[in-house]
């Protein structure tokens, strides 16, 4: 008998939709408020972040075991969403809390996000299933890839809008005395998991609410431990595979089940690897992405740090249309047709992507800012619009400093004009014939000093229109930058 497509199952994917849009627009912005706002360095936001990621996957876990053995899905989702919408509440409190001191403020802020992977851990394993509790197999079994299929574009779809949006919202406006306004990006978060409850309730008469059974993970786990001790303690433990010392508790089909867990185990011990590396766009490579101006001329549009995120749920939407009828064809046509294979191959890929942010990172930071032991260097700064010489007979150098560019070198500190770990050596500067303001072939001769474990640097200049100098920037620079300052 032909089924009707349940409509309570729009319920469910406009709800995967809100929750996705919540959760991944805190993800998206999160690094930048710890670090900008609760003012936590670096290494601290990274630590941060990825023990709030861990811990909103690890409470899949027993969130999942609550909601099939004790209260059923749909009222583990209910109450869980609940503290997920309390959680957006508090960090969006966190935010604004000006009159509070910073400290308060980063224990409201930990308390959100606290009762935020408390919530997202709830809803992420229960959520799908109790979309498949709606259908009646075999009959529907058509039915059911079509809602597994919007239910992963909802998914695609809402992280892809609250990725683009939220580094929109809290870095264009300005609030609370503030350039950025975290706490309407915060709020607007805040109403989307607060729709995606309501529309969860709306939906109430319509579901079909099975009760709590036995979790499948328990069985699992149950299953192994069973088999194992029958294993140890049996005077005759069975020959032919020692799962089958579970027999008489479990039945055939659970110790089938988990014989086939176990056997493709190997391969999921690399996923803590993979998605711990995953993540990375969410802390590391965002963190990265400030040091870069993001200008995209051909748009006139800059792209904020955190909005590079966006690409993730792009390429996710391109890769779900594209896969059957285009990627899976290529794939096969280069030998790569079993599941492992391509496992096997996209695992390569994000190799190389690693090995790319690797290198942007050198390029960012540069060459390495310690001097050898005896050595000093010295930064030569071109401050006019055209291309000025240096050159040295005691620094060895012969070098040309294009239009408003800097020349480094580092240098010994050994000559004739020490003076314990200081050197003082001669150089000349001279113009191209673009220079309009001094004459053909104008040099002049000038010294620089070098002292040992510093850098110095020096400003090529004009002072007046008759006098041309090269200045001592400060006494010597810094290198270490400040933790909520700009670099000289």
């Amino acid at each position: 008998m032909y089924k009707k497509y349940p409509k309570s199952t729009w319920f469910v994917v406009v709800n995967e939709f809100c929750e996705r849009f919540t959760y991944f627009g805190f993800k998206t912005v999160l690094i930048l408020y710890l670090t900008r706002i609760l003012q936590f360095n670096g290494d601290e936001s990274t630590i941060i972040y990825h023990s709030f990621i861990f811990l909103a996957c690890f409470m899949a876990v027993p969130c999942a075991i609550l909601g099939d053995s004790y209260w059923g899905k749909f009222k583990a989702l209910t109450c869980l969403s609940f503290v997920y919408v309390l959680g957006c509440v508090v960090l969006t409190s966190a935010s604004i809390a000006d009159m509070f001191s910073l400290d308060v403020q980063k224990i409201l802020a930990f308390l959100g996000l606290f009762l935020i992977f408390v919530g997202t851990g709830g809803v992420k394993p229960c959520i799908f299933a109790f979309g498949g509790d709606q259908f009646q197999l075999p009959q529907q079994e058509k039915h059911i890839q079509h809602f597994a299929t919007m239910f992963t574009l909802a998914i695609y779809t809402g992280s892809l809008i609250s990725t683009c949006l939220m580094p929109e919202l809290r870095h264009s406006i300005h609030c609370f005395g503030r350039d950025t306004c975290f706490p309407l990006a915060f709020g607007v978060l805040t109403f989307m998991m607060l729709t995606a409850l309501v529309i969860l309730l709306s939906g109430k008469n319509m579901y079909v609410k099975k009760k709590p059974e036995n979790n499948i993970l328990t069985r699992t786990f149950g299953c192994i431990f069973y088999a194992l001790r029958t294993k140890i303690t049996s005077a005759a433990p069975c020959k032919t595979h020692w799962l089958d010392n579970a027999k008489g508790k479990f039945t055939e089909s659970e110790i089938s089940d988990t014989r086939s867990i176990l056997d493709v185990i190997c391969v999921f011990t690399a996923y803590p690897i993979f998605w711990s590396l995953y993540e990375q766009p969410g802390s590391r490579w965002t963190l990265q992405a400030t040091l870069m101006n993001g200008r995209l001329d051909f748009l006139n549009w800059t792209i904020k740090p955190d909005q590079i995120q966006m690409l993730v749920p792009l390429f996710g939407i391109i890769v779900l249309v594209l896969f059957d009828k285009v990627l899976y064809p290529m794939f096969a046509a280069i030998g790569i047709r079993k599941p492992l294979q391509i496992l096997t191959f996209c695992g390569v890929l994000a190799v190389i992507a690693f090995v790319f942010a690797a290198l942007l990172q050198f390029k960012i930071v540069g060459n390495t800012t310690e001097i050898p032991s005896g050595q000093g260097r010295i930064y030569i700064y071109n401050g006019f619009d055209c291309h000025v010489f240096v050159k040295s007979k005691s620094l060895h150098i012969q070098h040309q400093i294009g239009p408003l560019d800097m020349f480094n070198v580092s240098h010994s500190v050994v000559s004739q004009n020490v003076s314990g770990d200081v050197a003082v050596v001669g150089i000349t500067i001279g113009f191209e014939s673009k220079c309009s303001f001094v004459s053909d072939n104008y040099e002049f001769n000038t010294t620089l000093t070098i002292i040992e474990g510093k850098e110095i640097s020096y400003h090529l200049t004009r002072l007046n229109p008759n006098m041309i100098a090269l200045n001592r920037v400060g006494i010597h620079d810094s290198l270490v930058k400040e933790k909520f300052g700009n670099p000289n």
